[in-house]
């Protein structure tokens, strides 16, 4: 097997995958990975609906987190064009010397990782019946949002804000679901 480009960018990508697992931890929050979750949920709903797999409880998820996850992606978008907060980081397109390679290009608040970390974590928690065991749920969209800390592109402001935005559209959709 001969090394081509892509090898060696593969090569570098898990290497830094490795060096930095804040990295890996930030990966959870993407409104990517969020999308691509809702996906196999559609698509699992779509297969098993008529099944025994619990139909409705995907359906009463998916009614509840495609809203969310959209609605918290267009207020973060808004709210960083309106807001115009910029990163504190530099990113490595702009230097390379001494960049972040972690630094987006956009604006840095709110957090959209730590929104949408927090409006699928909510989603979940509340289709599953809203039981005494948050703790366990919260801890993970908690982390992600601290990965961003860490990883130098976000302030502890930018991340609080961003999950309660998160936070609050969830539970905002479900008030309305609840209603209709």
């Amino acid at each position: 097997m001969a090394w081509g480009p892509w090898h060696i960018q593969l090569y570098h990508v898990m290497l830094e995958l490795l060096a930095n697992p804040w990295y890996i931890v930030t990966l959870f929050g993407a409104p990517e990975a969020w999308m691509a979750l809702t996906a196999v949920l559609f698509g699992s709903y779509i297969a098993f609906r008529t099944g025994s797999m619990g139909g409705s409880r995907a359906k009463e998820l998916l009614f509840l987190l495609v809203p969310s996850l959209v609605l918290t992606f267009l207020v973060v978008i808004a709210l960083k064009g309106f807001i115009g907060v910029p990163r504190e980081c530099v990113p490595c397109i702009t230097e390379l010397v001494t960049c972040n390679p972690y630094c987006p290009l956009d604006a840095s608040m709110p957090s959209g990782h730590a929104a949408t970390a927090f409006a699928g974590f909510t989603s979940l928690w509340i289709v599953t019946g809203r039981k005494r065991r948050w703790l366990p749920v919260f801890i993970i969209p908690a982390v992600i949002s601290l990965s961003r800390i860490m990883l130098g592109v976000h302030s502890a402001l930018d991340v609080l804000l961003g999950s309660a935005i998160g936070l609050a559209i969830a539970a905002s959709v479900w008030k309305i679901h609840e209603r209709l």
